[in-house]
């Protein structure tokens, strides 16, 4: 099941995370296990703030990256939907990542 793209996400806070070169570096502390992020991946990652929706995140790659907006959207929701299910993002409830 895909999730909406007016979902906002954020790191997941308790996640500790380094950028060596252009690739990131993500550790789950309560179960030490490494994920590293390929370069788009790491871009992607550097843009989650907890006020981006992924069309957001997609528009971004599509601006930076040599991608058609259709691939750029379903890349970013596969990789936010892998890292949700790693709990590497989270979902920020609705009216937080709206502004007053």
């Amino acid at each position: 099941m895909s999730t909406p793209a007016t979902v906002f996400w954020q790191k997941n806070p308790a996640l500790a995370w380094r950028e060596i070169d252009d690739e990131t570096v993500i550790i789950s502390p309560h179960d030490s296990v490494m994920h590293e992020l390929n370069d788009t991946g790491s871009f992607l990652w550097k843009n989650i703030d907890g006020k981006k929706s992924a069309a957001e995140l997609a528009v971004l790659l599509v601006e930076n990256y040599e991608v058609t907006p259709d691939i750029a959207l379903s890349d970013t929701q596969a990789l936010l939907e892998e890292m949700s299910s790693r709990k590497l993002v989270v979902m920020v409830p609705e009216t937080a990542g709206v502004s007053p």
